[in-house]
């Protein structure tokens, strides 16, 4: 397994472009010395080439904040895996809950762009999580179990490598609190036994990552979690100050 943490940043539907490239600018600064963390930047679509022509020469890597499973056609609004990394991206955030709540995506599409996107070479934060109704009727372990055994169906085990868990409970999401830190760690160590049972013979499991209210204050504790890989981060990460902390946290922690 790559024995870095991760630190991913998800901007959402935030940011101009003077906004962004000002961030980015500010982040490459503070970052210069980070050596032991995977760092991820993921702008809205029309920002993916300014933020690239950025990073381009340093250590960060860039995302989009999804992406579709058929390379061209009629299929307006949407973007395919090879017009990513033409723009830079070379990772691919997929499954994130609010495209699940909102825009209706399934498990069945999220697994079409996973198996589309490891095929094309980029790495993929497939994201799953329990709402707070499944939470409240103790299904969250067979809510993130059906989110992993179909959006990681058909997946051959040497794809492995390019994919990252991202567990966001989304009851959390938004809130400004984060789950407990023993909440945190039962669902990724029980990720981490449902990924060995899905792939048993499979030596590099993918990194499992935690999001939801992540800041400055709690990643300490949640990085020092077992099978805790890194985090997801939403607001925190639109804050240079905040951000470039939790990283240099997580840089400390290795």
């Amino acid at each position: 397994m790559n024995q870095n943490k991760l630190v991913f940043a998800n901007w959402k539907m935030n940011l101009n472009l003077d906004n962004a490239t000002s961030l980015v600018r500010d982040i490459l600064d503070r970052l210069k010395n980070i050596n032991h963390v995977d760092v991820v930047l993921s702008p809205s679509f029309p920002y993916l080439s300014a933020v690239h022509s950025l990073i381009s020469s340093s250590k960060i890597s860039l995302s989009s904040q999804n992406v579709f499973w058929e390379e061209d056609g009629p299929f307006t609004g949407e973007v395919s895996s090879e017009m990513l990394r033409d723009v830079g991206c070379s990772w691919a955030m997929i499954g994130h809950s609010e495209r699940r709540q909102h825009l209706l995506e399934t498990n069945e599409m999220i697994n079409k762009k996973v198996l589309t996107s490891v095929a094309k070479d980029l790495r993929v934060i497939l994201c799953v999580g329990e709402s707070f109704d499944q939470r409240r009727q103790e299904k969250t372990y067979e809510s993130i179990a059906d989110q992993l055994q179909r959006g990681l169906r058909k997946v051959d085990e040497r794809f492995l490598k390019q994919i990252v868990i991202g567990y966001e409970p989304i009851w959390v999401i938004g809130s400004g609190k984060a789950a407990s830190v023993d909440d945190i760690s039962s669902v990724h160590n029980f990720i981490f036994n449902e990924l060995k049972l899905m792939f048993p013979s499979s030596e590099l499991l993918p990194r499992i990552v935690y999001g939801g209210s992540v800041n400055s204050s709690n990643i300490e504790d949640i990085v020092a979690l077992e099978n805790v890989n890194g985090v997801l981060v939403g607001n925190a990460s639109m804050d240079c100050d905040k951000f470039c902390d939790i990283v240099m946290k997580v840089e400390d922690s290795k």
